[in-house]
């Protein structure tokens, strides 16, 4: 497999980027749905203060628009600006999840001097989006890496992983165990490969996982994933 010219963490780079865009664009949106009626009014009833001996007062209240038109403006522009927010932190989010993959890129490195080949971004077909690392040893055990950036400690409760942070623990949004699998399954068949083991990475939290391993699925924190894949060839 020849390492392919996407960089680690540049997918979700260009998914940031192009979440604060849109998130400017509903920024500038709202603002332009406040304004921009306003400003045509004005526009306009200057306009026919020139064709017409009518005083301000007058073309001001003939051009006066109901109030519910201003409530509707309002809602429509506050939630354009909400829309904005959550894109915003989005993209906020999806920096984090790139800087864990080029952490991990780096740890990762060792490996590729030693003949290891390392893909990244791989694209899935499937609606799966696309594989954080794939790589494959020099014995030919194909492995891919999905990297979490979350922080805090991973444990395991009821046969799913949990977040810890501080005496409080509570699941993850997704279920990152049948997410990785399934991104294996993928890769296998994208790439015609007998087996691809599935590995699930965090960047910047600790994993207490008995045996890194749960529902056939290799559960590491960034420290310990070079010996993982060294000990698995």
């Amino acid at each position: 497999m020849a390492k392919r010219g996407r960089r680690p963490g540049q997918n979700i780079r260009e998914l940031a980027l192009k979440r604060r865009v849109n998130a400017i664009i509903s920024f500038v949106a709202a603002g332009l749905v406040i304004s921009g009626p306003l400003l045509l009014l004005k526009a306009f009833g200057d306009f026919l203060k020139e064709l017409t001996d009518q005083n301000s007062s007058q073309v001001e209240s003939s051009l006066e628009m109901p109030p519910i038109v201003y409530v509707i403006l309002i809602v429509v522009a506050l939630g354009l600006v909400a829309n904005g927010i959550v894109l915003w932190k989005q993209a906020a989010h999806a920096d984090q999840g790139a800087r864990g993959e080029e952490v991990t890129s780096k740890e990762l490195s060792q490996l590729e001097q030693e003949g290891w080949q390392v893909e990244y971004g791989m694209r899935l077909d499937n609606g799966l989006g696309d594989a954080d690392i794939v790589c494959i040893s020099p014995q030919s055990k194909a492995y891919v890496i999905d990297v979490k950036s979350h922080k805090g400690e991973v444990i395991t409760s009821g046969g799913k992983l949990h977040r810890r942070m501080g005496k409080t623990s509570y699941p993850f949004e997704k279920d990152f165990i049948a997410q990785t699998m399934k991104q294996a399954l993928q890769v296998r068949q994208q790439k015609g490969l007998e087996f691809v083991t599935p590995i699930l990475a965090f960047s910047d939290a600790k994993v207490s996982v008995s045996a890194n391993k749960l529902r056939k699925v290799y559960v590491v924190e960034k420290s310990k994933l070079i010996s993982l894949l060294k000990s698995l060839g």
